[in-house]
């Protein structure tokens, strides 16, 4: 049996070391050494007087190591308490969402597909494609939010996204106003 070679992209600009001891088949112990995200950066949709704006958030705590049978040794980051079902949702191909906000506090993870959300007060926009870097946090409830935000799928194909409502908001540290760039996303 070969080498076990964890690849792992990363691209933020602060890392947390990990140092892994993996057991083959054949009692041969290999230590690797990972680099891990200090933290995940996040394009949110949450509101400032009334109105839905995006920010690029680094949720807080960051990374730890985790004991968890199965992935034990590996990072971990709590994404908040679960507020109840998550919903896979189906959305055809150039499908326009209209205006609106947010149903509750909660994850929305593009699993395939592009999203496109813009603002009615504002010129920023998001274009989110579905894959590692698919996930936002949406905030922009009725009670903060007057007029929420528009979301289009122009992509050719079905986007798959996953919503996993939270009874409250994760902890974090607002890296700046915008979505997050290419380069600050995720892992």
């Amino acid at each position: 049996m070969g080498a076990i070679t964890t690849f792992l992209t990363s691209i933020l600009l602060t890392t947390t070391t990990i140092t892994t001891t993996t057991a083959i088949a054949t009692q041969n112990t290999t230590t690797t050494t990972t680099t891990f995200p200090n933290t995940l950066n996040i394009t949110t949709l949450t509101a400032h007087n009334n109105h839905s704006v995006l920010e690029c958030w680094a949720l807080q705590p960051g990374y730890a190591q985790t004991t968890e049978p199965g992935v034990a040794g590996n990072a971990i980051l709590n994404l908040g308490p679960i507020a109840n079902n998550a919903s896979n949702i189906l959305i055809p191909p150039s499908y326009d969402g209209g205006q609106h906000n947010a149903p509750a506090l909660q994850w929305v993870i593009f699993l395939s597909g592009l999203a496109h959300i813009t603002l009615p007060h504002s010129d920023d926009e998001a274009w989110v494609s579905g894959g590692k870097d698919g996930m936002i946090l949406a905030l922009d409830t009725e009670d903060v939010s007057t007029d929420g935000h528009a979301t289009t799928y122009p992509s050719g194909e079905v986007t798959f996204a996953v919503e996993v409502p939270l009874r409250e908001v994760p902890g974090h540290t607002v890296l700046h106003a915008g979505a997050c760039g290419v380069g600050e996303m995720g892992v």
